[in-house]
C-alpha cells in the first residue's frame, strides 16, 4: 500500500501539476492514514484489505486527536482522493467508503475583498520606502493583484519569465501563457536593477523573488510580505496573497468584465469557478 501511495503522489505531480506544498501535505496525511490503518489491521497492509470498519476506526481516531474540523476535512479529503485513485486502478471499490469519508460540516466563509481605497493603501505602502526589501515587496504586491497569480506560482517565477521590453511575464507552472503587466513592469524593473542584486548570493540563482539569504522566497515568506504591509497600512482583518487574487477577480466583475475574461486571467479551468467572486461582489453591493 505504501508503494501505491507513492504512485498516487507521482500522479498528482506529473498528471495534475499539483504544487510541492499540496504533494507534501497529501503525503503527510496519507502516511498518517497508512500508519493508523496498519496498526488496526496489521501489516503488510494491502488496498484490498481495507474494510468499512477500518475506515470508521480512522475517522474516529482523527476526531479523538482534537483536530479542528477543517483539518479533519483535509485529511479525509486526502484519503478519499487516494482511494478514488486505487479504485481507478481496479484495486478496490471506493463506493463502499465514500460516505464514511465525508468530512464534518464547515461554515463557508467568504474570502476577504479589498475595496479600491484599501488596495491603494496596501500597494502604496512599500513604495514610500527605498530599502531593497521594500522595492521587492512593492513589485510583489503589484504583481499579485495585477495578475491574480496564486502564491505558489509567484514564488515559482524566474528572472527569465519577465519580458521587460513587452511588459509581460510567463505564467507558471507550464509557462505557456503570457500575462501583460503594464502596471507592475516599472516596479519589476526597479526591483531587478536596485533590489534583487542586494539579495543575490549566487549568480546562477534564477528565481525572481529572493529572500535575505539569497534563496527563493517561500510561500510563507510571501504571506509575511502581505501581512507586513497590511499591518503598515492599518488594514483590518486577515490578509493573504489570495486576498489580492480574489480582490482582482471581484474588481474585474465590478468593472463589467465577463466571467470568461476573469477565468482567463486567473487561469481557472472553467468560468463557473468565478461564481464565488460574483456572489461576493453582489453581496457587497447589497449592503
Amino acid at each position: 500500500m505504501k508503494r501505491s501511495i507513492r504512485q498516487y503522489l507521482d500522479e498528482l505531480q506529473n498528471e495534475h501539476n499539483a504544487s510541492v506544498h499540496t504533494i507534501t501535505a497529501y503525503g503527510t496525511d496519507l502516511d498518517q492514514f497508512y500508519s493508523v490503518l496498519a496498526s488496526y489491521l496489521g501489516i503488510p497492509l494491502a488496498p484490498e484489505a481495507l474494510t468499512p470498519s477500518a475506515i470508521i476506526h480512522y475517522v474516529d481516531w482523527l476526531r479523538a486527536q482534537g483536530y479542528r474540523p477543517a483539518t479533519v476535512s483535509r485529511k479525509l479529503a486526502a484519503a478519499r482522493s487516494y482511494l478514488e485513485f486505487l479504485s481507478g486502478q481496479g484495486l478496490m471499490d471506493v463506493s463502499r467508503f465514500r460516505e464514511l469519508l465525508k468530512g464534518p460540516a464547515l461554515g463557508r466563509t467568504q474570502p476577504r475583498t479589498l475595496s479600491k481605497q484599501e488596495l491603494d493603501r496596501l500597494l502604496l505602502a512599500p513604495r514610500k520606502h527605498i530599502s531593497p526589501g521594500a522595492i521587492r515587496d512593492a513589485a510583489i504586491l503589484s504583481l499579485l493583484y495585477e495578475t491574480g497569480l496564486r502564491a505558489t506560482d509567484v514564488v515559482r517565477l524566474r528572472v527569465i519569465d519577465v519580458d521587460l521590453d513587452k511588459a509581460r511575464i510567463r505564467r507558471p507552472p507550464d509557462r505557456t501563457q503570457w500575462l501583460v503587466i503594464p502596471e507592475s513592469i516599472a516596479l519589476l524593473q526597479k526591483y531587478l536593477s536596485d533590489g534583487r542584486p542586494h539579495f543575490a548570493r549566487n549568480v546562477v540563482e534564477n528565481v525572481l523573488f529572493l529572500n535575505q539569504r539569497g534563496q527563493g522566497l517561500s510561500r510563507q515568506g510571501l504571506w509575511l510580505v502581505v501581512k507586513r504591509w497590511a499591518a503598515a497600512s492599518e488594514l483590518e482583518g486577515s490578509l493573504s496573497p489570495h486576498t489580492l487574487r480574489h480582490s482582482r477577480a471581484s474588481h474585474m466583475l465590478e468593472e463589467g468584465n465577463s466571467r470568461r475574461e476573469v477565468q482567463t486571467l486567473l487561469g481557472l479551468s472553467s468560468p463557473n469557478a468565478v461564481r464565488i467572486h460574483r456572489r461576493r461582489f453582489k453581496n457587497d453591493d447589497e449592503r
